[in-house]
């Protein structure tokens, strides 16, 4: 029993001290993040979202007027944390987001750059398509999980939606950076890690310069959150992952001649 236990501990450890928190998501204010609206219906009336701390936690607020999408990025360069996002990384938030009735989105998106062209009447109140970002975000409402890309100039919303029985299951969202142009997207539920999307950038984009926050809210007075723990830590290995887990079926072998 004790080598079983000391087995799941010790592959327990392998992925945590790999793991660096680079930002507990837990501060009254986020100077270090830009707040960028782009895509904004109200046609300039103002900031249509506001990020904000909540009970420790990062939340996403609509400020608004009526009903309409207003949709928003709070983006820091990749170079402003202790541990850089590069390739062989998987970016991850923690996620408790709970039941709702409204359309809205919010989720974790990595960019070409921390301060993006803002919507506004030059771009008819629509700037998604003037730079490369992605994101993946829990949409309550619909139980959903959903990817958005802008991938040199064309935009994918509601590309890949996973319909998860309720979001109430899903713990963290994530972002492998696979290589130089390419990155998947997924979420953990249930304890169990999908991957939900790859998107494949061209080879001149800068993606990966910044990474934040996504979101897409439409009703006065409603937030959506909580987010907390953004976190840096090596893409986990199919390799180490098996062998664990041979360790466990060994372990347990062990046991049964033992008994």
């Amino acid at each position: 029993m004790k080598r079983f236990a000391l087995t799941i501990i010790g592959c327990l450890i392998v992925v945590a001290v790999q793991a660096q928190i680079i930002d507990p998501l837990n501060n009254t204010e986020f100077g270090d993040y830009t707040a960028t609206p782009v895509l904004d219906n109200s046609s300039g009336a103002g900031l249509g979202i506001s990020f904000g701390e909540s009970s420790g936690s990062l939340t996403a607020s609509y400020v608004g007027t009526g009903t309409s999408a207003e949709q928003a990025l709070l983006l820091a360069p990749t170079s402003d944390f202790s541990t850089v996002f590069t390739v062989g990384d998987m970016l991850s938030v923690n996620v408790n987001t709970p039941a709702s009735t409204t359309i809205e989105d919010f989720g974790l998106a990595v960019s070409a750059t921390a301060t993006p062209t803002a919507a506004g009447s030059g771009n008819g109140y629509n700037s998604r398509t003037t730079f490369d970002w992605e994101s993946i975000s829990v949409r309550p409402s619909q139980n959903s999980v959903r990817v958005n890309t802008s991938i040199s100039g064309t935009l994918t919303t509601a590309a890949n939606v996973a319909n998860i029985g309720t979001t109430a299951n899903i713990s963290q969202l994530f972002v492998n950076w696979v290589s130089a142009d390419v990155f998947q997207m997924g979420y953990v539920s249930n304890n169990v890690a999908v991957v939900d999307a790859t998107a494949t950038f061209a080879p001149s984009s800068t993606i990966g310069t910044a990474i934040g926050f996504y979101a897409d809210l439409r009703a006065t007075g409603t937030s959506l959150g909580s987010f907390s723990n953004l976190t840096i830590a090596p893409i986990p290995e199919p390799s180490t992952m098996a062998l664990c887990g041979m360790g466990v079926i060994s372990s347990i072998f062990m046991l049964r001649r033992k008994k």
